[in-house]
């Protein structure tokens, strides 16, 4: 018992020619019944023209949903179509309008499914099968017609033509269609893979926002976007903000509306001038380390809606990734107690000023050591969260009174350097009075555990060194053994005050 495909199983061509050929095959049997009145065809020609225009087409869509292979059957039947309509055209005489319109309709069917090799292979099936009507039956032309089936037979190859037109228009447009689908996907994921390019690339946070906004600037070029980044625990704490093609002004009223309490999960939408309109899209729900949002136009935002979202999260990722590589290396680098440098980071840029003086003899350094005096006493009398209190209000003196090109860093439990990456020895020492002025600028106040509070003086000595002075590789001990001479110099005048 054959099996019948499911429709939907079909192959397309298989599915779209059936109601076609149905339709033009009713055509030409009424065409045919208009030339009966002319002529008396007889009772079996009448049947045969039942079974080739009114059956056929049924049995043939029949053929493709019992076989193994529907677009196969489908080639077959578009084969079987010129043949019997070849036959049919030489029955008639070769009437010129029906011979017309037969030998159009079966070559453009053909064409649409199969291009010009089909159109030539079906008009040589056409030809040969009413050849061979000719051989067995003999030639017979009988070109007249009358003005009624003229018109008709006129009318259904213009209907067929324009039909097979707008096909063509319809294919066309559906084409049209999914390449403009397909070149927009192609943009969404080379953006996408954009995203994870630069996320490698970038050094940190600001140079991957910098990056993000060159990207999109580069594919929208005049139109404004923003990525801005808040704590997560303090809102209102800005992270980094960057933004292109938005002027000072409106800026401020973003980074203002953000800041104040967010916008929740759901984008919002801001004036960012008098015909543009931007959009600002959470990316909450795919940040844990903090709050960013994307400011985009609203254009784009639209261009991106059926993937925004996959967009935005790509986008995260890369945004999160960025912060626990800093936060990872932030906690490599800094002392925890003070955030100052630690002494790993220290001793990575000591040995490069030490290879760069080597290289370049010009290119001097000079290292500065601290020593905070009286830490001891101050665990041992008011405990070591007191001592803590101290370690951290001389850092952060010292931190406040250097300049950007110095490098301050906790050495150990009592002692800082600072590295000083352009100045020669001579030149050092008034960077040393800076900061010990600053150290010792007041006593420190200690919140002892039970409410109250002791002053503590500041006292610390120092030592340093320059690379003018000194073998490059020994301007950190040459400056450690100063500051223990300073410090032991401390010791000696506080006991002969006390004496």
């Amino acid at each position: 018992m054959p099996v019948f495909a499911d429709l939907q199983s079909l192959h397309r061509i298989a599915r779209t020619n059936y109601f076609p050929r149905a339709v033009s095959f009713i055509a030409v049997f009424i065409g045919i019944l208009l030339l009966s009145v002319e002529r008396d065809l007889g009772t079996t020609s009448l049947l045969l023209a039942v079974l080739s225009f009114l059956i056929y087409p049924h049995l043939a869509f029949l053929h493709t949903r019992v076989a193994a292979d529907s677009r196969r059957a489908e080639l077959i039947n578009l084969a079987i179509d010129p043949a019997l309509l070849g036959l049919w055209a030489a029955a008639m005489g070769f009437n010129l309008w029906l011979t017309f319109m037969l030998f159009t309709a079966t070559t453009l069917n053909s064409a649409v499914v199969g291009g010009v090799g089909r159109m030539a292979l079906a008009a040589g099936i056409f030809i040969l099968a009413a050849l061979l009507w000719v051989l067995w039956a003999g030639f017979e032309f009988q070109p007249n017609y009358t003005t009624w089936f003229a018109i008709y037979v006129g009318t259904l190859s213009a209907g067929y033509m324009l039909s097979v037109g707008l096909i063509f228009y319809r294919q066309y447009k559906q084409l049209s269609a999914a390449h403009q689908t397909i070149n927009r996907n192609n943009e969404i994921f080379r953006s996408l893979l954009e995203v994870e390019t630069l996320s490698s690339e970038a050094n940190d946070i600001a140079d991957l926002t910098d990056r993000m906004l060159e990207h999109f600037e580069r594919d929208h070029p005049g139109f404004p976007f923003g990525l801005l980044l808040f704590e997560k625990r303090r809102p209102r704490q800005l992270i980094h903000a960057g933004f292109r093609n938005l002027d000072k002004q409106h800026q401020d009223e973003i980074v203002q509306a953000l800041g104040a309490n967010g916008k929740g999960d759901a984008p919002c939408t801001f004036r960012a001038g008098d015909d543009q309109m931007v959009v600002v899209i959470p990316m909450g729900h795919h940040l844990d380390q903090a709050a960013g949002y994307l400011v985009i136009r609203d254009r784009v935002a639209s261009a991106f809606s059926g993937v925004i979202d996959l967009f935005v999260n790509r986008l995260a990722s890369a945004v999160q990734n960025k912060l626990l590589i800093e936060e990872l290396r932030k906690t490599s680098e800094t002392d925890a107690l003070t955030g100052l440098f630690n002494r790993g980071y220290f001793d990575e840029h000591l040995a490069a000023a030490i290879a760069r003086k080597r290289q370049y003899p010009s290119a001097d350094f000079s290292v500065i050591v601290f020593d905070v005096i009286g830490l001891k006493g101050t665990n041992d009398r008011l405990g070591h969260q007191a001592g803590d209190q101290l370690i951290c209000t001389i850092a952060e003196r010292l931190r406040h009174s250097t300049r950007d090109s110095d490098l301050v860093a906790r050495f150990g439990g009592d002692e800082f350097v600072v590295l000083c990456p352009t100045c020669r020895e001579d030149d050092v020492w008034d960077v040393v009075e800076r900061l010990q002025s600053a150290a010792r600028s007041s006593p420190i106040e200690i919140q002892l555990p039970d409410g109250r509070s002791s002053e503590i003086p500041a006292e610390i000595s120092v030592g340093a060194a320059g690379s003018d002075c000194h073998e490059p590789s020994q301007v950190l001990q040459a400056a450690d053994r100063r500051m223990y001479a300073d410090k032991a110099t401390f010791y000696e005048e506080s006991d002969e005050s006390r004496s």
